[in-house]
């Protein structure tokens, strides 16, 4: 991994993605991006003359303030880490916000996020939500629960039809003394046989060379509750899994589970997309 990305409004909850991400920087040796993404005020005029036009500052040297401003506050944010190479970047844009973070290219997207919920939730969801299903590389979203990121207890949601999520996981993050946890989520859509798909648990497992595993399987009205529930049951430090990745019709009919687990987990999410 060479690059990490983490996107940046300043909010104590998008510093604690920073330290996080510094922290797997010095694991994997990468190099942080700092990105402020700044939308120009287009709709937003009368907010300008009502601050600025008494004063008779024109609305582009305003512009340029704000500018100079958010790189004065990247550049001091980046002075707090001195063992890790971090360049800071200002995005002047008059698009969405999610768009700049997309267009620039990473092995990794950390992100803070509060989550979403009620319309919120329903009509737009927030940025994390639409990051992890766009975005082309992993994306681990902080969330504010844990003070530290050193993960002792990670649940991995399996399916059996996907693992190279799981190689992406164990190549970007430190895993080191980590009990995992290999989750199952029985919807009782399917008949399952609880001894073979503990078996095929095991051997993946086995596959991925990993130890100090445990192999559970949790019947669940949906998937993402059954996900909910036991990371909140074991105090887990965070949630790997993938996602479909879902644009569209398709995904505003049947969402994604890894959406609707980064929007309510209350601990750190690693989502890969795959195709």
């Amino acid at each position: 991994m060479k690059k990490i990305l983490v996107p940046t409004d300043f909010s104590p909850i998008a510093n604690k993605a920073l330290d996080v991400a510094v922290n797997i920087a010095r694991y994997n040796g990468a190099t942080i991006e700092l990105l402020n993404v700044t939308v120009y005020p287009v709709q937003d005029i009368n907010t300008y003359y009502s601050l600025y036009g008494a004063s008779g500052v024109s609305i582009d040297d305003a512009w340029k303030n704000v500018l100079t401003e958010a790189k004065t506050e990247l550049d001091e944010l980046i002075a707090k880490y001195e063992d890790v190479r971090i360049n800071a970047l200002v995005d002047e844009s008059s698009d969405r916000f999610i768009d700049s973070v997309l267009n620039h290219k990473a092995d990794l997207i950390v992100m803070g996020s509060n989550g979403a919920e009620g319309f919120k939730e329903f009509f737009g969801g927030s940025n994390s939500e639409e990051i992890v299903r766009m975005a082309s590389c992993p994306v681990l979203v902080v969330k504010g629960h844990k003070e530290t990121f050193e993960p002792k207890k990670v649940v991995f949601t399996v399916d059996f039809t996907h693992e190279q999520f799981l190689r992406k996981a164990m190549y970007h993050l430190p895993f080191k003394d980590a009990e995992l946890h290999f989750l199952y989520v029985d919807t009782a859509l399917k008949v399952v046989n609880y001894a073979e798909i503990k078996e095929k648990l095991q051997e993946m497992a086995d596959r991925l060379k990993l130890s100090n595993c445990k192999f559970v399987i949790r019947e669940a009205t949906t998937v993402d509750a059954g996900i909910l529930d036991y990371v909140e049951e074991i105090d887990a430090d965070l949630v790997v899994m993938y996602t479909h990745g879902r644009t569209g019709i398709s995904h505003f009919f049947r969402g994604s589970i890894a959406e609707d687990v980064v929007n309510h987990a209350s601990v750190p999410v690693f989502t890969f997309v795959e195709n």
